[in-house]
């Protein structure tokens, strides 16, 4: 190093004159600046240029024993915290095909490394074996995070933590991934979502059918995978705040180490170095700051040209092929918010092939199987279970009693017949018409069932609408059975056009034009909706369904189990309105059954005058009150 006097006259000359580069110094005063510089500080030099990241890296790695990723390696267990930026900015890891990695305690830790993974993910051409493990976040919640207040812990939202991590994982199952192993993050997911209800610190949407299209299942193994940095964006916490939650590392760097190899090494690359010629300006290499937005690094460019700004998007870019789908051989799922959380389980499920779930339910037998509950969001996307599986598994099962079917492919032509009866001791069934027809075949099938669910399903694709001729088709099946069951049910989760039409076209009917006038021995009935669906708190959709419902000559009893949003305050004016109707379009109805409240006598139920609370009069005093539940 030199110090120029720019005021001498021959300062023009020094300048002149070729200046020295970090390379150039003496192994031992580089060895001494190097070990003075903290981890960040070493990422930061080594992306500086291509030289002092040959340099740097491997210093990086020989300092904390980090096995040579150059080798196609990962395995790492509580390595400083920026070990996978070192590993990401090395330009000598090209091509990592086995990760085995365990995450770090802190959530600005973990989700700084799960966007440093992605990114080393994304850059690399096979990815064959994956394991990555949350146990030390999940330890994190337990014991560190119930000492610290909100200013000490970065705020991430649960869905924000959902979306990255599985943009990880869905980039390392479409590498190529032959074997993969995820293990923990249930309680580091629970501790996100606890901290929200807690805060209420996310916005809801006030019209429930908007937010439910707004969470409409993500599709991760058929569409751009890019992922957002949730956190690029985000101030990072005061430093001060930092330095008193962080966690001293586990594994210390040894203060005697011997200094004879990286002496050694970097004597080695000073000497290679000075029998190079200068190439021109220095190359820029990776920032060493977290990127702001994952993308993919284009194969047929250099190595240091991608590393200039390896994670900005590039408008002009062509738009990325889609993913190919996962080639898993063997798959192990250690962690229950697989199952247990809805986004986590779409992952799941999307990730499970029809074939491995035509596989699985053609060889699993449960003997003494009594209920079977197979469901998805409201919103039916893209179903990976094929019918024809789940009929030759209730085939092999007459012990089931209780059925529930739903977001189950829906086939293009009819079922097959497999001989024999079967589900002799089935009670009660919930399914799309087109099962319920398949299930009501054979006059022998399901000689013990007693309640039906006719179940209309939303489909994400708006131009594919529900088939409501289905539901009629269904309903002239069911009419020969209709003396021997108990209930009948609708299960509307399907609002988007069609519902209205469907009843106005019963109502138009009447009584000589609907099949409905034929089910003369239904006595009770069950309406059903999603929480978009306006049963009780539409006035034409109240009216309408009255004139539907005086159709059953018959009809005693009408429950409407399922209306959500039906508030207590606002319940007593929407009954009064439907109690109403019913007088008036359906008298032979005696009692009205909302939510788990207690019957409702309809020639019972009055109003006082003045007051627009339905009352009850004195002789049903002795009932307990009234009242509307909302779900």
């Amino acid at each position: 190093m030199r110090l120029l006097d720019f005021a001498t006259p021959d300062s023009s000359a020094v300048l002149s004159e070729p200046l020295a580069s970090f390379t150039d110094l003496p192994p031992e005063l580089t060895l001494q600046i190097l070990e003075e510089l903290d981890d960040a500080a070493l990422c930061a030099l080594g992306s500086t240029c291509k030289d002092l990241n040959t340099l740097i890296f491997p210093y990086f790695f020989d300092k904390y024993k980090i096995t040579n990723p150059s080798l196609g390696w990962i395995s790492c267990y509580r390595v400083p915290r920026h070990t996978l930026r070192a590993i990401r900015c090395c330009l000598s890891t090209k091509n990592i095909s086995n990760i085995h990695y365990y995450f770090n305690k802190g959530i600005e830790k973990v989700v700084e490394e799960v966007e440093e993974m992605h990114a080393i993910v994304r850059r690399t051409d096979l990815v064959t074996d994956f394991r990555v493990y949350l146990m030390d976040p999940d330890d994190w919640v337990v014991r560190d995070a119930p000492r610290l207040n909100e200013t000490q812990v970065l705020p991430l939202a649960s869905e924000e933590w959902t979306k990255l991590y599985l943009g990880l994982l869905t980039a390392a199952l479409t590498k190529g991934c032959k074997n993969v192993l995820l293990r923990g993050g249930n309680p580091f997911l629970k501790y996100l979502q606890h901290r929200e209800q807690q805060t209420k610190a996310r916005s809801v949407s006030t019209d429930p059918l908007n937010r439910l299209l707004d969470n409409k299942v993500a599709r991760y193994f058929d569409a751009d995978p890019h992922v957002v940095a949730p956190l690029a964006d985000r101030p990072k916490p005061h430093p001060q705040v930092v330095q008193t939650i962080e966690a001293t590392p586990v594994m210390k760097e040894r203060k005697n180490r011997s200094r004879h190899k990286l002496l050694k090494w970097i004597d080695f690359f000073s000497k290679k170095k000075k029998k190079k010629k200068s190439s021109g300006p220095l190359r820029a290499a990776p920032s060493s700051i977290v990127p702001a937005r994952l993308e993919v690094v284009d194969k047929t460019t250099s190595p240091t040209s991608n590393l200039s700004q390896p994670f900005q998007s590039n408008a002009l870019s062509p738009t990325p092929p889609r993913p190919p789908s996962p080639t898993v051989e063997n798959f192990i799922l250690q962690s229950d918010m697989f199952f247990a959380n809805p986004s986590f389980l779409d992952w799941t499920n999307q990730l499970l092939s029809c074939e491995i779930w035509g596989k699985f339910f053609s060889e699993i037998t449960l003997p003494s199987l009594t209920e079977l509950d197979i469901s998805c969001n409201l919103i039916v996307g893209d179903a990976n279970i094929q019918g024809k599986d789940i009929l030759a598994f209730l085939s092999r099962h007459p012990s089931i009693q209780k059925l529930s079917l739903h977001g189950i492919q829906v086939p293009n032509c009819a079922l097959p017949d497999l001989g024999t009866p079967i589900l002799p001791n089935l009670v009660q069934v919930i399914a799309h018409p087109v099962y319920i027809r398949w299930l009501l075949r054979d006059e022998k099938q399901c000689p013990k069932l007693k309640k039906v669910s006719l179940l209309t399903e939303y489909y994400a694709d708006h131009s594919r609408p529900f088939a409501y001729d289905v539901l009629d088709n269904a309903l002239e099946d069911l009419l020969p059975r209709s003396h021997n069951l108990d209930l009948i049910a609708f299960r509307f989760t399907n609002d988007h056009r069609g519902l209205n039409s469907w009843l106005e076209s019963h109502v138009d009917a009447g009584l000589n034009g609907s099949i409905l006038s034929s089910f003369i021995d239904t006595k009770r009935l069950q309406i059903n909706s999603a929480y978009y669906v306006k049963i009780l708190k539409s006035p034409t959709r109240r009216e309408l369904v009255a004139r539907f419902l005086g159709l059953f000559p018959n009809l005693e009893y009408l429950e409407l189990e399922e209306q959500p949003g039906v508030s207590y305050n606002k319940g007593n004016s929407y009954m009064q309105t439907m109690i109403e109707a019913l007088r008036l379009h359906c008298p032979q109805v005696k009692k009205v059954k909302v939510h788990s409240s207690p019957v409702i006598i309809v020639d019972e139920f009055v109003v006082e005058p003045g007051n627009s609370a339905p009352t009850r009069s004195r002789a049903s005093t002795l009932e307990s009150q009234f009242s509307v539940v909302s779900n």
